[in-house]
């Protein structure tokens, strides 16, 4: 036997002891403890590859832009997915466009804010929603402020949006208008009225379609209402410009911080 033979062999022993050190015999304790070992770790990956299915397939990038007519959704809109400026008008149904910034991109649906026709345009896309844009004109909150509250209320006390924990941005729009109010002001005046709102909505509300209003009691029971009760929902309140682009940016921002 030549030397080069006799290394193959040495090899081949070696190799075989190194086995059978490490694994120990098989007997029908062995074995037994093999399969429930094999079948833990086959359900550990199912339940994984399960769990990444689920949350792929149902991964929202909706965000939806919501508001009285005239609050600028639609300016804003055509601002973020087209990049210009349109005449605005009151639109009877729901128009889709995408958002993109570098390799992400979300779907913007600018919603009617006609009063008869808001609420079933919201039913259609709601659990799409990834967030929620709410469009406020600040120079005429003072006379809207009873019919913006509503809105406001019933959206954020619907069971998909809260179960979701769906992220609200307030816009208060139209900064560049001398009667303005800021953003603070506006948050004020609006938990203010809400406050007052939910003492005869609370028992009011009742659901629309399937996974629609729950009659839930927004904020704490005994203390006046606030939006930072709604955690773990987030609600901010950032002042925009729509008119020309002039102040976009805490828009597109958060929407950036969404994706």
């Amino acid at each position: 036997m030549d030397v080069k033979e006799e290394v193959r062999v040495k090899k081949k022993i070696s190799l075989k002891e190194t086995f059978n050190k490490f694994m120990p015999e098989w007997n029908e304790e062995n074995v037994f403890t093999g399969q429930v070992v094999i079948a833990v770790l086959i359900g550990i990956l199912t339940l994984v590859f399960i769990l990444r299915l689920f949350r792929g397939g149902s991964k929202k990038r909706g965000v939806l832009l919501v508001g009285l007519c005239e609050s600028g959704k639609t300016l804003l809109f055509s601002r973020l997915c087209h990049d210009k400026e349109v005449v605005s008008v009151t639109s009877m149904k729901e128009s889709s466009g995408e958002y993109t910034f570098g390799k992400k991109s979300l779907t913007m649906y600018d919603l009617p804010g006609h009063e008869r026709i808001r609420m079933a345009a919201f039913e259609k896309v709601k659990k799409l929603a990834r967030g929620i844009i709410f469009m406020v004109d600040s120079a005429t909150l003072q006379k809207d402020v009873r019919d913006v509250a509503e809105y406001l209320y019933t959206i954020l006390c619907d069971n998909a949006i809260q179960s979701s924990k769906t992220r609200v941005l307030i816009a208060c729009n139209k900064q560049d208008l001398s009667l303005a109010r800021s953003a603070q002001l506006i948050q004020k005046t609006l938990e203010k009225e809400m406050n007052l709102l939910r003492v005869t909505q609370a028992n009011q509300l009742q659901s629309v379609g399937e996974g629609g209003n729950n009659n839930r009691y927004l904020g704490h029971i005994g203390k006046d209402f606030e939006f930072s009760h709604l955690s773990p929902m987030k609600v901010e309140f950032v002042e925009v410009t729509t008119k020309s682009g002039e102040k976009l940016n805490p828009v597109t921002a958060w929407l950036q911080q969404l994706a």
